[in-house]
């Protein structure tokens, strides 16, 4: 029997080198696709989440939803003297943290706080948890503001239950729509904000407290954006704060005018509406206004709109689903000067 004997390949050092190079780069290549892919279809940059949360959303997202909302389901009620306790041990134990860790004294006095919640989605168990907490753990808030998002679908029945655990707080609320709180009326035919209108009244309002001016706008609409009415009242709020010696102007929203990492901003579904958003915020920049907060991306972030430099933020979701951070709501404090903290608060 005869053996076939195999001559050895010789190594070309050079032959080696460029292999290596090539899979190098298919590699890049791969990474590249993967890190577009994901980047497209969720709206968010994966180089900016927080590693922490994510596998905290992994985890969280393998245990039933059935087995979280048994252990969610049971609401604690306290007397008002045991609510009146909390929030005197909550006071105390805010300034013995402050004592411990002494931060940067701000040249101007707080003037005041409020809450900023969105994107529920129905999870009105987080949402009970986030005004409770927040409750506990900042005693001195004024009132809380809600930038859309309460519903799945938006029926009369989703926008009720919501209701109901704004109405259990103790705080005033001043709430705008979200593009999920129009579904169930735009497919019934009917405008789209009545069924938020019948739940929770006029989808658009601005007020003022201690001398500054609050705005919120209702842009929840993907397909048509600002209305005619409402562009004209923007103007002309805009125009009033103008004269009017206000120590800052707020403006609130559910969509981003504009985000840098995100293609979930005003004009993402009717390409036509990135240029009334861009109008927008021209005009808001001429009015001086102090900060614009938005929700809907399901992201905390803080960044400035690069043309004008005004100052923009995201605040993160309450509910479970679709969410790449942990559940979460946010608090802002307001300084007399207009300046403003914003603190991004995880749900416990």
């Amino acid at each position: 029997m005869f053996r076939q004997h195999r001559k050895r390949r010789s190594t070309n050092i050079f032959f080696v080198i460029f292999r290596v190079i090539l899979s190098l780069i298919m590699f890049a290549v791969l990474l590249g696709g993967i890190y577009s892919a994901y980047k497209h279809f969720s709206g968010l940059d994966p180089l900016k989440l927080d590693p922490q949360a994510a596998l905290s959303e992994l985890l969280v997202g393998k245990i039933p939803q059935s087995f979280l909302g048994v252990l969610s389901s049971t609401k604690v009620t306290r007397s008002l003297s045991d609510q009146i306790n909390q929030k005197i041990l909550g006071r105390q134990q805010n300034k013995e943290i402050l004592e411990e860790n002494p931060v940067e004294e701000k040249s101007s006095d707080l003037a005041f706080r409020f809450l900023l919640v969105a994107d529920s989605h129905s999870d009105n168990v987080n949402l009970s948890k986030a005004i409770n907490q927040a409750n506990l753990d900042f005693p001195d808030l004024e009132f809380i503001i809600g930038l859309g998002d309460y519903t799945d679908v938006g029926t009369i029945d989703e926008l009720k239950n919501a209701k109901k655990e704004f109405d259990n707080s103790s705080l005033r609320y001043f709430l705008i729509p979200g593009d999920h709180d129009l579904w169930n009326c735009r497919n019934r035919d009917l405008a789209p904000v009545a069924c938020f209108n019948q739940v929770f009244g006029p989808a658009y309002q601005s007020f003022t407290f201690e001398n500054f001016e609050f705005m919120l706008f209702n842009n929840s609409d993907n397909y048509m954006g600002f209305d005619g009415e409402q562009l004209e009242w923007i103007t002309d709020e805009l125009e009033r704060t103008k004269t009017a010696e206000l120590n800052g102007t707020f403006v609130f929203l559910h969509e981003p005018l504009y985000h840098p990492s995100s293609d979930h901003f005003m004009g993402r579904v009717e390409k036509e509406l990135v240029s009334q958003a861009k109008a927008i915020i021209l005009q808001l920049k001429a009015a001086n206004v102090k900060k614009v907060f938005s929700g809907d991306i399901h992201y905390f972030s803080e960044y400035e709109e690069p043309e004008t430099k005004l100052p923009m933020v995201t605040v993160g979701a309450m509910g479970i689903e679709r969410n790449p951070q942990a559940p979460r709501f946010a608090v802002v404090s307001v300084f007399e000067d207009g300046s403003t903290e914003v603190e991004d608060v995880e749900i416990r």
